[in-house]
C-alpha cells in the first residue's frame, strides 16, 4: 500500500497548533502530520545555542494512506507533494522529518561535508553562510521556501 505526501499551507508561527489540529483528526485512519524542522546554531548571551525551527514556515506535511483523501480546513489549501520532493524529504529527514546540523571544512575551494545529513550532497550547496552557520541547497521543493532550502552547516576549518 502506497501513501501519499501532502503540504498544508497555514499561517507561519502556526505550525505545531495547525499540526496537532491534523494529528487529531487523523488519528486512528493510519495517517500522519508534521512539522518539517532543522537545527541550527543562533549566538545569543555570549554562547551558539543549538535551535530546532521549522524548516518550510507556513507549512506542515500530511502523509496518509492512498485511498484516504483529507478534508481541508476553511483556511487551509492541501498542496500534493511530488513524488521527486518525497524521495528527497524522506532522505535528508530521515523517519524524525528533521534535518540535524552537519559539520565539514573548506579545501581549495571545495566543501566537505564529514558529518550529517548533508554529508554527499556538497554538489546541492549553493551557498553557505559562514557567519550564520547555514547552507543554502538546490532541491525539489524550493516551491515551499522563496528563500531557498537552508540547513545547518558548520565550517569547522577552511583552507
Amino acid at each position: 500500500m502506497s501513501v501519499i505526501w501532502y503540504a498544508v499551507r497555514c499561517e507561519a508561527g502556526n505550525e505545531e497548533k495547525t499540526a496537532e489540529k491534523w494529528k487529531q483528526k487523523l488519528t486512528g485512519q493510519g495517517g500522519e502530520a508534521f512539522v518539517f524542522t532543522y537545527e541550527k546554531m543562533k549566538r545569543y548571551e555570549g554562547s551558539w545555542h543549538l535551535l530546532r525551527e521549522p524548516l518550510f514556515a507556513g507549512y506542515i506535511f500530511l502523509v496518509v494512506k492512498d485511498e484516504m483523501i483529507p478534508e481541508k480546513e476553511d483556511d487551509q489549501s492541501l498542496i500534493p507533494v511530488g513524488t521527486e520532493e518525497t524521495r528527497f524529504l524522506e532522505e535528508i529527514g530521515g523517519k524524525e522529518h528533521h534535518i540535524p546540523m552537519s559539520r565539514g571544512y573548506i579545501k581549495e575551494g571545495q566543501t566537505c561535508v564529514t558529518e550529517g545529513p548533508l554529508c554527499g550532497r556538497e554538489s546541492q550547496i549553493r551557498k553557505i553562510d559562514r557567519h550564520k552557520r547555514l547552507a543554502r541547497l538546490e532541491c525539489p521543493v524550493d516551491q515551499y521556501q522563496r528563500k531557498g532550502l537552508w540547513a545547518g552547516l558548520e565550517i569547522v576549518s577552511k583552507s
